[in-house]
């Protein structure tokens, strides 16, 4: 059964463009990984430091692995001083 997570990030406003940047390039390389089935960034309409991330996983496995990549470590060490307020990250489970 694949992996689906939601994130919810908030970058301060004086960093929006740097985070995006490193956002983007998170998702790119993240795309590439073996595993990963989605990986999509959006941005809030009407809250432009408000950032929405979509993932899925072939399974747990690809998920792990993911948390242990280099450009994904990486950005977790550079995003604090990015972030106006604690990333939140849910796993989710389709009903329907």
């Amino acid at each position: 059964m694949s992996i689906k997570l939601v994130g919810i990030l908030h970058c301060n406003l004086d960093a929006e463009e740097t985070f995006e940047q490193e956002l983007k390039k998170l998702v790119e390389t993240s795309l590439l990984e073996e595993g990963c089935l989605k990986y999509e960034l959006y941005q809030y309409n009407n809250e432009r430091c408000r950032y929405l991330i979509i993932e899925e996983w072939k399974d747990e496995e690809s998920w792990q692995k993911h948390q242990e990549a280099v450009h994904y470590r990486y950005f977790v060490r550079i995003s604090p001083v990015l972030l106006s307020k604690p990333a939140k990250i849910k796993k989710l489970t389709r009903l329907v």
